[in-house]
C-alpha cells in the first residue's frame, strides 16, 4: 500500500520573508537611486558653488576688455568688456571708417590696420574713445575665426534691428531669426561692411547683433572651449594676451556662465559724412561708451576711464 504524501502547503516563515522582500527590495532599490540622483546634484552643485558666487566672489581683476579686430578687404573690430564684478558681457561694434588719429593726422580705423596692425588700432581708440589703459588687442584671420566660431554650430540671429525689410531680402534674408555658419556670417557681414548704401552704424549694428546671438547662445559652453581654441591657435594670432589673460578670460567666463550674465551689445553711434565718407565720434559716441563700461557721466568725469 502506498503512502500518500502529504503536499506541504507555504511555511509561514517563508511567506513572510518573500512578502517581506516583495516590499522591501524596490524600496531599497529605489532609495539607493535617489540617494546616487541626490550625490550627483550635490556634488554638481558643489562644482558650481567653487566657481560661482557662493564660494569664490569676483575679484577686481576678474575683467577684461579686448579690441576684436578681424583683417581682409573689410576689416571689421568688436570691443567685448567683460566683468564678473559687474556680471556683464558687453560688446561694442565699431566701424571701420571711424576716424581715428594717424601719424600726423588722421585716418580710418581701418586703414590705420592695415599700415600699422592691431596694437596702433587699440592706441588710436583709446585716445579716440578714452578706452582703459589695459585694453588688450586680439587680430585673427578669417579662416581663424571660422574655425574657432564654427565648433558652436550655427547661430540663431534676426538682423531685422539693423536693416529693412527691403535690405534684408536683398541679401536673401527675412525679419525672422535665422541660422547662419560663422562663415557665411563673416561673408554676409563683410558684403554689408561694402554696401555704400548702408551706413556705417547700420552694418555695425548687423555686426553686434550676429555676436550678441553668439554669447547668448553659447556662454554656458565658452568658459571650458574658448580660452584653450585661442590658446590652441595662438601661434596664429596677432594679441598682446598673455598666459595669464587667459586664465583670467576662463575664470571670468566661467562666473559670468554660473551666473547668467547680462550680454548686451550695440553699434558705436556716430556722425556719417556721406560727401567726404568719415565717421567721427560725437557726444553720442561718448555716451555710448559709457554704457558700455557702464559708467556714469559724473564717473566718467571723475575717472577718465581709468578704471571701469
Amino acid at each position: 500500500m502506498h503512502k500518500r504524501h502529504k503536499r506541504r502547503g507555504w511555511d509561514p516563515f517563508w511567506a513572510s520573508l518573500l512578502a517581506t522582500l516583495l516590499v522591501l527590495v524596490p524600496l531599497v532599490g529605489g532609495t539607493a537611486l535617489l540617494s546616487r540622483q541626490q550625490l550627483h546634484t550635490q556634488l554638481r552643485q558643489a562644482a558650481r558653488s567653487e566657481s560661482g558666487i557662493l564660494i569664490r566672489l569676483p575679484k577686481a581683476d576678474d575683467q577684461l576688455t579686448v579690441l576684436l579686430c578681424v583683417p581682409g578687404e573689410q576689416p571689421s573690430f568688436l570691443l567685448a568688456y567683460l566683468n564678473a564684478s559687474q556680471n556683464c558681457v558687453h560688446l561694442l561694434s565699431v566701424p571701420s571708417v571711424l576716424t581715428v588719429p594717424f601719424a600726423e593726422g588722421e585716418a580710418t580705423l581701418a586703414q590705420c590696420y592695415t599700415a600699422a596692425g592691431p596694437a596702433r588700432c587699440r592706441e588710436a581708440l583709446t585716445e579716440t574713445l578714452a578706452l582703459p589703459q589695459d585694453t588688450h588687442y586680439l587680430a585673427l584671420s578669417p579662416a581663424v575665426l571660422e574655425r574657432i566660431a564654427g565648433r558652436y554650430g550655427p547661430v540663431r540671429v534676426s538682423l531685422s534691428g539693423a536693416l529693412t525689410d527691403d535690405e534684408l531680402a536683398r541679401y536673401g534674408r527675412s525679419r525672422a531669426v535665422q541660422g547662419i555658419s560663422a562663415g557665411d556670417a563673416h561673408e554676409l557681414l563683410c558684403q554689408l561692411q561694402a554696401d555704400a548704401a548702408l551706413s556705417p552704424q547700420r552694418t555695425a549694428a548687423a555686426r553686434a547683433a550676429v555676436w550678441d546671438a553668439f554669447f547668448r547662445q553659447n556662454l554656458d559652453l565658452l568658459p571650458t572651449t574658448l580660452p584653450d581654441a585661442l590658446r590652441g591657435v595662438s601661434s596664429s594670432l596677432l594679441t598682446d594676451l598673455t598666459a595669464l589673460d587667459y586664465d583670467t578670460l576662463e575664470r571670468t567666463l566661467e562666473f559670468l556662465a554660473n551666473n547668467a550674465a547680462s550680454i548686451e551689445a550695440q553699434a558705436l553711434p556716430g556722425d556719417w559724412d556721406t560727401a567726404t565718407g568719415t565717421y567721427t565720434v560725437t557726444d553720442a559716441s561718448r555716451a555710448a561708451v559709457q554704457t558700455f563700461f557702464n559708467v556714469s557721466p559724473t564717473e566718467a568725469q571723475a575717472s577718465s576711464f581709468s578704471e571701469p
